[in-house]
């Protein structure tokens, strides 16, 4: 928990304008990133904003970070979340920022978390699907990108590709990870937008686990399934996109078929720079971590939350062929540390 640790700078004075202030002492902190998925390229972007935002507080603060990460491999592996959870409580932090997407077994640790005094907040992933207030009591802050905004902008991106590519009929194969309250919401807003705005007709929604392999599996599926009334894909997560982009690669599909994703890694680039991906809803994962991480730190050093609302909605963006040299997606894309 908190210390107190000498800097051995003995004598070190620091010059602000004209006043010799004194910097041979630091509050000291111990913060927990309790990650869903150490391998997750998403989850890394997410821990990279985090572990900036330690930095500039640190500098600005004057305080020190011990910064740990903790989680399982694999997003699907739960149990493993679960007991990460239970032996990060256990160590008695002053923070624990973490996501989940299992709700229902995390809500008692998260209970078990805030009953001991240790700051809990949610990033990406929470205890909800964002604005609801879900389980309120259980934590202190929430960032988050709206799963009905990522739906509703994949909608968009969908049918600007189809008029780009003059598709007008047809069948659209729905993919998703996992059937979780929350990401449900991005298989929904999607079709809600689909239906809303054009006559195409849609599958039902193929699970894969968090397996990318099962996800080419059920998008080759599909492909055989429909033929030629198959239009194109829609992939709620970037496991299940990656599953998609190596079964429409594989049947050479492109050229009047439309896919689109969420989130981004190598082989969504990849896919996309190669023409067998038109578009991905691209979630601020570093700005997402970056805030989580500042909330937490302030909270903790402060004693209160600074923000005035307890969940917090980062909007997405949508990378096409068009956009994705800019600076700012490739940041976005692929974060590193500032200098």
């Amino acid at each position: 928990m908190k210390k107190l640790v000498a800097l051995l700078l003995a004598g070190a004075m620091v010059l602000s304008g004209s006043v010799m202030v004194s910097a041979d002492e630091a509050e000291e902190y111990d913060i927990t990133y309790l990650t869903p998925s150490t391998e997750s390229n998403f989850w890394t972007q997410v821990g990279t904003g985090m572990e900036q935002a330690k930095i500039d507080m640190e500098e600005e603060l004057g305080i020190k970070i011990n910064y740990n990460i903790v989680g399982p491999a694999g997003e699907q592996d739960t149990e493993e979340y679960i007991t990460a959870f239970e032996n990060a409580i256990a160590q008695q932090p002053d923070a624990i920022v973490t996501a989940t997407l299992s709700i229902d077994p995390t809500v008692p640790k998260a209970k078990e978390a805030t009953a001991a005094g240790i700051v809990l907040n949610f990033v990406n992933c929470g205890l909800g699907v964002g604005d609801d207030g879900a389980n309120a009591d259980c934590y202190n802050e929430f960032y988050y990108c709206s799963n009905d905004t990522i739906g509703e902008m994949a909608g968009q991106a969908f049918l600007e590709a189809c008029e780009k590519k003059g598709v007008t009929e047809g069948t659209i194969g729905i993919n998703m990870n996992v059937e979780n309250e929350a990401l449900n919401h991005r298989i929904q807003a999607f079709r809600d937008y689909i239906e809303a705005n054009s006559s195409f007709e849609m599958t039902d929604t193929y699970y894969n686990g968090n397996d990318a392999e099962v996800s080419q599996q059920n998008a080759e599926n599909i492909i055989a399934s429909f033929g030629e009334d198959l239009i194109g894909m829609y992939s709620g997560n970037n496991i299940t996109c990656d599953g998609v982009c190596q079964a429409v690669s594989g049947a050479n599909l492109g050229d009047s078929f439309v896919s689109v994703g969420v989130d981004s890694d190598d082989i969504e680039i990849k896919a996309l720079n190669d023409g067998f991906l038109d578009a991905i809803i691209v979630q601020d994962a570093f700005q997402q971590g970056y805030d989580c991480m500042k909330n937490a730190i302030l909270t903790v050093v402060n004693g209160e939350n600074p923000e005035s609302e307890q969940a917090i909605n980062c909007p997405p963006t949508i990378v096409t062929p068009e956009n994705i040299d800019s600076e700012e997606i490739q940041f976005m894309m692929d974060p590193k540390l500032k200098d």
